[in-house]
């Protein structure tokens, strides 16, 4: 039977979710309904992640990134102009138009501090002025009041975390059927997960789950998601591509692949300068 929001969340949680903004008492399962939903309704493909989740004022809320913004102007034909630029004291100020074919127009400005930032700097904290008044204007002429992933920059990173869901950790939909594997060798670039460990962090409402591959490496997680992505892999024997990135806290895991087929994933924010 098809897993709808509906069936996986009761008229509680909905109230908090629709009235109160917060989606932290939804689980991991539901979350990723919602998050389905949400994509479905605004005509967004969610396989390339046009949202993430972050906590903010202790709700658990959605922000758009760049993917979300570059496919909504591209679904309702946003035409953008930059209106103007300029230094308000140590302040770069750049105001993004936008306009829809039928005419209606709005504008948003997008605001970084070049105080004491001198050649590549000053020069990326400008650009991402105007990256953040275009993503701003393409939200607010699109009707939707979600933060944008450069302003979520600006928010302290021990406020991004997500809750830990209740346990057990949920099963994900089953994933896509491995390529064929006749003996123990297994195809380049896949692996098995051998072992999955939960630690507490000094954050309460947060668990890091240590991954073991079957190539002796260790990687780590805070996303639920990806960890029952990882248990999934473990309890079914399915070798998968486990894609990481290296960060001061050890490899980090981006991507959990079972598809050979699978391009790999399109730059995060923090590989980009702005």
């Amino acid at each position: 039977m098809e897993n709808t929001l509906e069936q996986v969340v009761d008229g509680t949680t909905v109230e908090r979710v629709l009235l109160d903004g917060d989606l932290g008492k939804l689980s991991a399962a539901q979350r990723v309904t919602y998050y389905g939903k949400v994509c479905d309704s605004l005509g967004l493909n969610p396989l390339t992640r046009p949202f993430e989740y972050l906590v903010l004022n202790n709700k658990l809320t959605l922000y758009a990134r760049r993917e979300a913004t570059e496919q909504l102007r591209k679904l309702h034909h946003v035409s953008l102009t930059i209106a103007a630029r300029e230094l308000v004291e140590d302040t770069y100020l750049v105001t993004a138009r936008a306009v829809l074919p039928n005419g209606r127009t709005d504008e948003s400005i997008g605001a970084k501090s070049i105080a004491n930032l001198k050649g590549e700097a000053r020069a990326n904290a400008m650009m991402t002025a105007e990256t953040k008044a275009k993503r701003r204007v393409t939200l607010s002429i699109c009707g939707l009041g979600l933060l944008d992933e450069t302003e979520v920059a600006d928010i302290p990173v021990q406020a991004q975390h997500i809750p830990l869901p209740p346990k057990p950790l949920p099963k994900p939909e089953p994933p896509p059927p491995p390529p064929a594997v006749t003996t123990d060798e297994l195809p380049s670039g896949f692996v098995r997960i051998e072992t999955i460990r939960e630690a507490p962090t000094r954050n309460a409402g947060v668990t890091r789950f240590s991954v073991i591959l079957s190539s002796g490496e260790e990687v780590t997680t805070i996303n639920p998601w990806l960890a029952s992505l990882a248990q999934e892999a473990h309890e079914t024997k399915t070798p998968v591509i486990v894609r990481t990135k290296k960060t001061k806290y050890g490899d980090q895991i981006t991507a959990i692949e079972s598809d050979q087929t699978v391009d790999s994933p399109m730059p995060t924010a923090d590989e980009i300068p702005f």
